[in-house]
């Protein structure tokens, strides 16, 4: 019976078809959405034929016609990229567990930093645990972290603080480092220092990032783009500032500060060019870059001996957003950043620079506390009734006129809080609420949030346009 592999990036899909080639001597079929309509016909093909021992693939890859499947992993199960977010929104990680029941496959999910839902079902008896209880290669390393407050009142100005600045100079030879930002582009906000205007998306109404590779101003919610202006289109003002940063300022900033290091990229800007994301981690691992800088890519999949010092240049990039997960999100990049340090003979060290280093999710990371961690989680989700001990459901209304938008969502919600009463329902109406991003494509947004026992059922047949709706959402933004 064939096998199914799941990863949540196609930068790791690639790795592991080689490994499984080369140490099983595997027929594998690689599914992805980069692949071409002539290429991604041609593995289908194959697997429907029975060609292909192991179908290895992102979350497409889990609607692969494999006729009798004998076996489902689904690495780094905890990742939001196995959840759509666009209709279907198909949820990769629950439909293999489906599958693997219906097939009576035993299904693995593996992860280092479980979301919470597996996490509390595996309490709960609902999933068998297995651990691993020693490290599988080197030791673990060891985490120091930062307080930013203190490098900016000494005059720090810097992404990088002294400490890791001062680790990068004394890297040893043939020693390497990982530095992590979850955010891309060279300035986040750009604005101007006489009238204070922030160029911002005209669509979405979100500050736009520059990108100093192109010189462009770029929305990283829709993906439009706009030349960087010389000059403030408010007031004509040439005081332009940026403020903030992401990976390309990071990767300059290591390049001005030690020439002697050679240094990569790899972030969503570098992926969606064909075949450069391959050629970053080749050359990482074949030791011909010193120093690789990324988002969250850079924290999956990467086992190289000869990486020393991690550097998360900003643990608090997504700490504190408006949503339950974000506490959650933060602990698992930082723990799997943390976990690429030290792999080989060489002992390893992780810096982690944050304003916040007294929140619970950089002290559980940093004393390797995750027990603690997800006790107070779920005791949150306990007391909100959020999944597992509940579910969600997030409807979203999208209109050209904001007002327009807020009276559909006033008028489901008073709808839904009536048959809720009336059948005596335990669900929880909340909202209207603008969306995070308030408007996107023209559109202005707005949430109903449906929370309980269940909350589908209460809902009865969906609204229809222009209604979206989103079971167990991975955000609430």
């Amino acid at each position: 019976r064939p096998g199914l592999v799941l990863v949540p990036e196609i930068a790791l899909a690639l790795p592991l078809v080689d490994r499984l080639r080369a140490d099983l001597d595997a027929h594998v079929a690689l599914v992805h959405s980069a692949l071409g309509d002539g290429e991604r016909a041609d593995e289908w093909r194959r697997i429907r034929r029975g060609e292909v021992d192991v179908v290895v693939g992102t979350r497409l890859a889990v609607l692969a016609p494999l006729a009798d499947v004998g076996l489902i992993v689904v690495d780094e199960e905890h990742d939001a990229a196995y959840k759509s977010d666009r209709t279907p929104r198909l949820q990769a990680r629950d439909t293999a567990v489906e599958l693997g029941r219906l097939a009576g496959a035993p299904v693995v999910l593996g992860s280092a930093t479980p979301s919470v839902e597996t996490e509390g079902r595996a309490r709960e008896g609902g999933i068998n645990r297995f651990r691993l209880p020693i490290r599988l290669s080197g030791a673990p390393p060891a985490v120091q972290v930062v307080d930013l407050r203190a490098e900016l009142a000494a005059g720090n100005l810097a992404m990088l603080s002294r400490s890791l600045a001062t680790a990068l100079a004394n890297l040893a030879d043939g020693d390497q480092a990982i530095l992590v930002i979850n955010r891309r582009g060279t300035a986040s906000v750009v604005l101007c220092r006489d009238c204070g205007h922030v160029a911002t998306c005209p669509d979405c109404t979100r500050p736009l990032v520059y990108h100093q590779v192109g010189g462009t101003l770029r929305c990283h919610h829709c993906g439009r783009a706009w030349p960087m202006p010389s000059r403030c289109p408010s007031c004509g003002s040439a005081r332009i500032r940026y403020l903030g940063g992401g990976t390309e300022r990071v990767e300059r900033e290591v390049r001005e500060r030690f020439p002697n290091l050679r240094v990569g990229r790899l972030d969503r800007d570098v992926v969606e060019r064909k075949g450069a994301a391959e050629r970053v981690v080749d050359a990482f691992t074949d030791r011909r870059l010193d120093v690789l800088v990324g988002t969250s890519l850079v924290t999956k999949g990467l086992d190289i001996p000869s990486v020393t010092l991690v550097g998360i240049v900003s643990a608090d990039v997504a700490l504190n957003l408006p949503d339950e997960r974000a506490a959650e999100r933060t602990y698992q990049l930082l723990a799997q950043a943390v976990g690429r340090a030290g792999r080989g003979e060489q002992p390893g060290t992780a810096i982690i620079q944050t304003y916040q280093p007294e929140h619970p999710a950089i002290v559980a990371v940093a004393q390797g506390r995750a027990d603690a961690f997800y006790d107070a989680e779920l005791d949150l989700r306990r007391r909100f009734g959020s999944p597992p001990f509940g579910r969600l459901v997030k409807l979203t209304v999208a209109l050209p006129d904001r007002g327009d938008a807020e009276e559909a969502g006033k008028g489901l919600a008073t709808k839904l809080r009536e048959r809720a009463v009336a059948t005596g329902a335990r669900i929880d109406v909340a909202g209207p609420a603008p969306a995070f991003v308030a408007k996107r494509g023209d559109r202005w947004r707005f949430n109903v949030v449906l929370r309980g026992d269940d909350p589908v059922r209460l809902l009865g047949d969906p609204p229809g346009a222009p209604w979206s709706i989103d079971v167990d959402p991975e955000s609430l933004l």
